[in-house]
């Protein structure tokens, strides 16, 4: 009797979960077994007759670059068609992998060599069959830099442009002591034929100095972003702020502001980002505070004329105590009141350590913000070997926390700012699981990942979250609708399914579907997730 009570349950939560599963059709695909020391890095992109992932070897717990990779075809159905075994070689010496991307109607394989005795580092691009997946005959060098030696070596970071048509190439030249940092900026069209190219000699000086992200436009123009710090020591502080962030600009006839400087006068800048409008212009935003570079009161947001280098629909906006004291319990919503009603800066309620991670621009030019609490606690501790020897074992612990979904009108206004709640809490593991994956559509934004199903019980307390922490684990589906309110459904069951989701390499493949990918004991398989 007891036996069929247990299973009794067992089934009811089944139903539960697929009864709340929301406004979506989940699909499974095949299960299948990983090659050996290799594991699932990214997909790559999908065209009309499916999509394509990529795999990477491990040794000693870390992911290669270099020697063999896997790259695989999978049908609609999510059913493997083809896996090829490459080998990054070129003359008997091993390659390192930069990147692969759907160029187009083509798969382009990029890797780079460098080559000690020309003391030259190369960047290659080879296209890959999409019948066979194997490299075509049609190796080529589209970029080189210059290496002195092993320890002042020129580097290459690929980018593309928002429709793809665009390739830059950003290659760090050797770096020279108490001297600017100088870059290579190429830039290609996706036939990989060059546009224009330029050395660039940054002007700061090296410790004074570094660069953030970059960036193309549809056009070719190239954004550089980076933070200046003013006395001399690339490391932010406390206090006043002593770091200024920049936009530098370069184009093939020069015909863009060359820099705008980004300030915010007393209040630290806490993180920045941008991105192109489709008219050409830069949309920059992000966070500030009022006590130090780590946590965060508010949001900002500006638009950049490009070629003048004009400021427009400037807006700074704290976010709202509510917002700020939503997942607090009572006690410290308590004390975060009277700081508030006290004037006391030093204890005013701020968002700490939150990273800024997608920005999405709108149609109408308005933009939306999403973050997540991120952050790494280390322990160390002293133990006695079995021969008696005091030992030190570390333990790194990966916080991946709440998400924040800000919604900015074109003139720069916040509509709303909205929590989803999350906690994931590993060890010693990168945050292997953790994290989350995003898709947007017409209708909402949606975001997957790993959850305890403690969250979902009836009774629970509205400001406690339960961390995902390897046990009770479920996948998470939270909506963020137009109007800024939130619903949380529980997908599915990684137990129930055999494996554990990877968030972080799950991709939005079409504009209703997002591809779910998960793994366990070296068996891996794939959701299609459909938003209806």
């Amino acid at each position: 009797m007891r036996f069929l009570s247990i299973i009794f349950l067992f089934l009811l939560s089944i139903q539960n979960i697929n009864s709340q599963r929301g406004p979506i059709d989940i699909n499974w695909g095949e299960e299948y077994k990983e090659p050996r020391n290799a594991v699932l890095t990214e997909f790559i992109g999908k065209d009309e007759t499916g999509f394509y992932a990529l795999r990477q070897g491990v040794g000693t717990g870390m992911l290669s670059k270099d020697g063999t990779i896997f790259i695989e075809k999978y049908n609609d159905r999510m059913k493997l068609r083809k896996s090829n075994e490459v080998k990054l070689q070129y003359k008997k010496n091993e390659l390192v992998l930069e990147d692969i991307k759907l160029l187009g109607d083509k798969l382009v394989l990029f890797s780079s060599f460098k080559n000690r005795k020309k003391k030259i580092h190369y960047l290659f691009a080879q296209t890959i069959s999409k019948t066979s997946l194997k490299p075509k005959n049609d190796l080529r060098i589209i970029a080189e830099v210059p290496t002195r030696t092993q320890f002042a070596e020129g580097t290459f970071s690929l980018e593309f442009s928002r429709d793809s048509s665009k390739i830059l190439v950003f290659s760090q030249l050797p770096y020279r002591k108490n001297t600017p940092e100088k870059y290579q900026i190429k830039v290609m069209d996706k036939q990989l034929n060059e546009i224009w190219e330029q050395d660039v000699t940054l002007p700061y000086p090296d410790e004074k100095f570094t660069i953030e992200e970059y960036r193309v436009d549809t056009e070719g123009n190239v954004f550089v972003l980076g933070v200046i710090f003013k006395d001399g020591y690339r490391k932010r502080r406390s206090g006043r702020p002593n770091y200024q962030y920049t936009l530098l600009t370069y184009s093939k006839n020069g015909s863009l502001a060359p820099e705008y400087k980004i300030d915010l006068k007393d209040q630290f800048i806490t993180d920045l980002t941008f991105r192109i409008q489709k008219n050409g212009d830069p949309v920059c935003t992000g966070f500030y505070s009022d006590k130090n570079s780590y946590s965060m009161r508010g949001t900002y947001f500006f638009k950049i004329n490009r070629k003048t280098g004009d400021v427009y629909n400037i807006n700074m906006k704290e976010f709202e105590f509510d917002f700020l004291t939503e997942l607090m319990s009572d006690r410290k919503k308590r004390r975060a009141e009277r700081a508030e009603e006290s004037n006391n800066n030093k204890r005013q309620t701020e968002l700490f350590q939150y990273d800024l991670d997608k920005l999405v621009l709108r149609s109408d030019g308005g933009a939306v913000l999403i973050a997540e609490q991120y952050y790494i606690t280390t322990e160390n501790d002293r133990y006695r070997d079995q021969y008696g020897y005091w030992q030190t074992r570390t333990t790194n612990t990966y916080h991946y926390n709440d998400i924040i979904v800000v919604n900015i009108n074109p003139d720069g206004e916040i509509d709303w700012a909205s929590h989803v709640p999350k906690r994931q809490v590993t060890s010693n593991d990168g945050g292997y699981f953790s994290s989350y994956s995003i898709a947007v559509t017409g209708k909402a934004i949606y975001m997957v990942f790993n959850d305890n199903g403690k969250n979902f019980e009836k009774g629970k307390e509205a400001h406690k979250t339960y961390a995902y922490n390897g046990s009770r684990s479920i996948v998470t589906l939270a909506e963020v609708k137009p109007d800024g309110s939130v619903n949380r459904y529980p997908l599915f069951s990684n137990k129930e399914e055999g494996i554990i989701t990877r968030p972080k390499v799950c991709k939005q493949t079409a504009k209703d579907e997002i591809i779910i990918y998960g793994e366990r004991n070296r068996k891996y398989k794939f959701a299609s997730v459909i938003f209806k």
